[in-house]
Formats: structure tokens, C-alpha cells, sequence
């Protein structure tokens, strides 16, 4: 049997498996027969993952069993090469004694993280963060080992990446480990805001895994940690901001869409305060990313219009990283495959890649889109599809 490949043909599999009828599965997640029949045939795509969660708990499989992971390829070098990418990173994050070297200096330690960051947020380069964490996250586990200055900060900040990067490409399990060790060293950092911030990968961990109500607690938490007073700066403010946006998002796959738009308006008396351009700690938060969080919400409470409505406010020169923008227009190209508009879901699709090639290739709900329309193609609204597709490697 062929290896399914999209989330219908997953669906499909598994419901097989279980001996369930397209009419049985689709009663239990309060969807028509008709409806399960067209997301099987991938002539629809599911639009809030608050239904993937649905279905995958009738089916009795992990949430990540269903939407899949993007595979980075492989690095090449001689089979007794060390290991690279994401089996590099797994070995680092889980590692007890750190390595037997000499220490980088505070300044240049520090610099390094400041320069993946910069590959990981801003530019959405996938691939060279993946060779590059791994020494990374050594190098700060021995600064920590010998006390540098600044060492547990730098090295929390490391492991949010492998967190955010592991997330990302379906591996939920290293994503997990990776933010509850960026906890624990955030709190020997004495950051607050980045112990807030650690917090919020965990919570997003929690999410994939479908475990919505525990990664609203810890959210909740998170924000109370922080809770701003008139001696909050700017950054305290933004970060208050960015995981309220991740506890809306958790509130609202729940199946609480009204406390998902009051916790939305929360952020905004934050967005603010910040004010646009920002991008403390990496976040970009601030009004545009408001908005763009706002998209999602809206798909996930299956209003398409909205979504589309407050995605005309979102200036995309506003969002201040490649990779940002990039996920944003995934989101409303989902709107618009949703709407059945295929020749614009390809377009914003072309538009996502000229912003970051890497976001888009690694993106579970871009390669679900290109298969969508590729499903129901016709070429002469869809130039570029086939093109798109070969280039983020979907060959069927």
C-alpha cells in the first residue's frame, strides 16, 4: 500500500484501522459524511487544527500522527561523519555532561546566539540552523560548566530554538525536552521574561501533543509571572503580549472561541504599548503580529470571512522578519484554499516563498495546500503550482 502522504489520506488510514465508516468518524467529530468524504479525497483542507485534535483522539493516535513532519534532507559526508541536523540537535538537548572544552568568551558566546537567531527568525534558514544548534547548545552547556557571564542565559536561549526548530519539523517530543531544559535554565538566568517566554514552548509542545486545557495553565501562569505594574518596560509589555497570543490560540482550540478573542484583546492593550518595528527577544510582537495571530484565531473558528477581512489590515512591511511574513501568508492562503480560490492560495503561496524558500519548504500546512490544489488543478489558474511543488519536493 502507498505511504499516505496528506492529512485526508492519514485520516482515511487510520479511520481503516480503527473499522470505522466515513459516517461514524465524522458523527464523532460533529462533521457530515459528506464533508469527511471530500477531506479524505483532499478536495477540502481541515480548517482549525482544534479538528485535527477532535479526530485524532476518536482515532486514538497522537495529533502529530495526522499532520506529519517535513523531513530536512540529508547533509551528505561519510557514514562515520558525526550525526547532523535534527539527530545532531537530539543528541546536544538530551546530553548530561557537557563537552570537554574550552569556553567561549562571554562576548563571542553571546554573539552566536544573536547570529542563529538571526538565521532562525528573521531569515527562516531551516537547514544551516539545524548544522549549526547542535555545537551551539554544547558550547553553551561548557560556558555554564565554567561560569561564564551570561552563560545560562545564552544557553536557555539555545535551547528555545531547538524547541521552536523541532516543533517545526513534527519532532514534538525533542520540542518538548528542549523547553522544559530552556526553562530550567532561564531560571538560572535570572531573566523572568525569558523563564515567560521558555514557558510558552512548552505550552506550544502541549498543544501539539493535544493536551489544550494544560498548556492554557501554563500560559496562565506564564502571563501571571509577569503581570505588568508601572515599572514594566517595553520588552516586559511585549512579552506579556506574545503569550497571551499562544494562550488565546490554546483557549480557542479548546473550544473556548470567546476567551480566545478576550485574551486577543489583552494583547492588543499590549500591541499597544510596543507599538510597531520591534522584535525583543525575537518575538516580533506588536500590532501587526496581533493581527496576523488574529487570522489564525478566526480559522480556527472556522469563520474564513474574518479571517480574510482582518488579514486587509495587516501591512506585511509591518511584520519585521522574512520568516513572520512568510507564515502569515500560509495563513491566508489557507483562508483562500478554504474559499475554494485556488489561484490565489497559489499566489500568496509564491509570495510566502520569495519572503523565506526554507519557511515555506518546512511548512506542514504549505505542502498540505500545494496538495490540495494540486488535487483539483487547473493550470491555467494556477501557474506556478507545479513548480512550487517540485521545489518544496512533493513529487505526486
Amino acid at each position: 500500500m502507498e505511504e499516505p502522504t496528506t492529512v485526508g489520506q492519514r485520516i482515511a488510514y487510520y479511520r481503516r484501522r480503527r473499522g470505522l465508516t466515513q459516517q461514524v468518524l465524522a458523527g464523532l467529530v460533529g462533521r457530515t459524511t459528506s464533508w469527511l468524504s471530500k477531506v479524505e479525497r483532499g478536495e477540502l483542507t481541515i480548517d482549525r487544527v482544534s479538528l485535527i485534535l477532535a479526530l485524532a483522539n476518536v482515532l486514538k493516535i497522537e495529533p502529530s500522527q495526522l499532520i506529519g513532519g517535513i523531513t530536512l534532507p540529508a547533509n551528505g559526508g561519510a557514514p562515520t561523519d558525526p550525526p547532523q541536523g535534527i539527530p545532531a540537535i537530539r543528541r546536544a538537548v538530551l546530553a548530561v555532561r557537557a563537552p570537554d572544552d574550552e569556553p567561549l568568551d562571554a562576548a563571542t558566546l553571546r554573539a552566536e546566539v544573536e547570529r542563529i537567531n538571526r538565521e532562525h527568525v528573521v531569515e527562516g534558514r531551516y537547514q544551516s540552523v539545524a548544522l549549526a544548534l547542535p555545537e551551539l547548545l554544547d558550547a553553551g552547556r561548557v560556558a555554564v560548566a565554567h561560569e561564564v557571564l551570561g552563560a545560562w542565559w545564552c544557553l536557555a536561549d539555545a535551547y528555545r530554538m531547538a524547541s521552536s526548530l523541532a516543533r517545526g519539523l513534527g519532532e514534538v517530543e525533542l520540542a518538548w525536552i528542549a523547553a522544559d531544559r530552556a526553562v530550567t535554565a532561564a531560571q538560572r538566568s535570572g531573566d523572568p521574561l525569558l523563564v515567560a517566554l521558555s514557558e510558552q514552548l512548552v505550552a506550544n509542545a502541549l498543544m501539539r501533543h493535544g493536551w489544550l486545557d494544560e498548556a492554557a495553565t501554563v500560559c496562565s501562569n506564564a502571563v501571571d509571572g509577569i503581570a505588568p505594574t508601572s515599572a514594566t518596560t517595553i520588552q516586559g509589555w511585549a512579552v506579556w503580549g506574545t503569550v497571551h497570543l499562544t494562550q488565546a490560540v490554546a483557549a480557542v482550540r479548546g473550544g473556548d472561541a470567546a476567551a480566545g478573542w478576550h485574551l486577543l484583546r489583552n494583547a492588543e492593550i499590549a500591541a499597544e504599548r510596543v507599538g510597531p518595528g520591534r522584535n525583543d527577544y525575537w518575538e516580533a510582537f506588536g500590532p501587526a503580529n496581533l493581527n496576523a495571530i488574529s487570522v489564525t484565531i478566526a480559522l480556527e473558528t472556522g469563520d474564513v470571512e474574518e479571517a480574510l477581512r482582518i488579514a486587509d489590515d495587516v501591512d506585511l512591511a509591518d511584520l519585521p522578519n522574512a520568516a513572520r511574513r512568510a507564515r502569515y501568508l500560509c495563513s491566508v492562503a489557507q483562508a483562500q484554499a478554504l474559499r475554494r480560490d485556488d489561484g490565489a492560495t497559489v499566489a500568496l503561496l509564491l509570495e510566502a516563498e520569495h519572503h523565506s524558500a526554507e519557511e515555506i519548504r518546512y511548512s506542514v500546512l504549505a505542502h498540505e495546500l500545494v496538495r490540495v490544489c494540486l488535487s483539483r488543478e487547473r493550470r491555467s489558474r494556477t501557474p506556478g503550482l507545479r513548480g512550487l511543488a517540485a521545489r518544496i519536493g512533493i513529487t505526486n
